[in-house]
């Protein structure tokens, strides 16, 4: 889903910008000095880093270049845990929109702009920055390219949604949207919050973005392909046992179920002997994969009630406290 950018319909007392950091001495004091102070219908704009256990100048370089707020993690937990630390201190700078983007510089600060009208406009939930629907530094990595278009394709297919890059760090979340993400993994959050908020029912759309290539640069995520891949891979497949236990379980158990079921009848058939112990196995074990299923959904189920309601207590709270201040 692309968007246009339309006239304001409202406006939003604070946007806070999300930086997680891993010794990015070297760009992120032109990073967080590029990102736009003033935005129409953002009434403040503040920064936060998330340094990620920097063996470097990194933090001091974020205070210099005029971040308001710095966390440090004091060893390197990962992407992924930097990034919900982020959210949780975003919540409690009671910000109405947060814009997350990589320190390294890759991308221009200057376009977060364009993130905030969709998301004041009501359009959307979380607007997420699309790399590959314009131009591609000649120098970007075919593997890496080829591993996003299959991942992308991964994600579009479980939540129903087109989606041409899944691994962006450059995003925007409405403040519904930011009180509601849930990330499990320690590894990378990318897929699975796009994951987590689409099950959620929160709408979703993409913007171009422009975006360099420095080659010479070791990625934090992706490291080794293989390991990325398979990393990645483990992470979707939590995202959509967690959200889709039925779907997720039904699939593992229909596999085996059809095995059981396929080796029978290559038995009877005369084709290939295959032990009988080995054939219930299989089936037993598919079946009670599809109980698994079912099990699970209503535990999740609850879980996702109970998350509605201590959001909306904590949401009253706020209210509360706004209207007294």
């Amino acid at each position: 889903m692309n968007v246009n950018n339309k006239d304001f319909v409202e406006y939003v007392k604070k946007l806070v910008v999300l930086l997680p950091a891993y010794n990015e001495e070297e760009k992120i004091s032109e990073t967080i000095k590029n990102i736009p102070r003033k935005i129409l219908g953002v009434e403040k704009i503040e920064v936060l880093v998330i340094d990620d256990g920097s063996t470097d100048d990194t933090v001091n370089l974020a205070y210099d270049a005029g971040a308001e707020k710095v966390i440090s993690l004091g060893k390197n937990m990962g992407v992924a845990t930097a990034f919900m630390t982020g959210v949780r201190n975003a919540i409690s700078m009671n910000a109405d929109i947060l814009i997350t983007i990589d320190a390294d510089g890759q991308f221009p600060p200057e376009q977060i702009k364009k993130f905030v009208p969709p998301i004041l406009n009501q359009q959307l939930d979380v607007v997420s920055g699309s790399r590959f629907t314009d131009k591609i530094p000649k120098d970007y990595p075919k593997i890496k390219l080829i591993g996003n278009k299959i991942f992308s394709k991964l994600v579009s297919w479980i939540t129903g949604q087109k989606f041409s890059d899944t691994q962006t760090g450059f995003r925007a979340y409405s403040r519904d949207a930011l009180r509601n993400i849930t990330v499990i993994s320690e590894y990378n959050f990318a897929q699975e919050v796009l994951i987590d908020l689409k099950f959620k029912g929160f709408s979703i759309g993409e913007i171009p973005v422009v975006f360099t290539y420095d080659s010479n640069r070791k990625s934090r995520i992706v490291r080794n392909i293989f390991t990325y891949s398979i990393k990645a891979t483990s992470t979707i497949i939590r995202s959509l046992l967690y959200h889709r236990p039925i779907l997720g379980f039904g699939l593992f158990g229909s596999f085996l179920l059809g095995l059981g079921i396929f080796a029978k009848i290559l038995t009877i058939s005369g084709t290939l002997q295959v032990s009988n112990d080995l054939e219930n196995a299989l089936i037993i074990l598919g079946v009670v994969s599809f109980m698994l299923g079912i099990f699970a959904n209503i535990i999740f189920k609850r879980q996702l009630f109970t998350e509605k309601d201590l959001r909306l207590h904590l949401y009253e709270i706020e209210k509360s406290k706004n209207k007294n201040a």
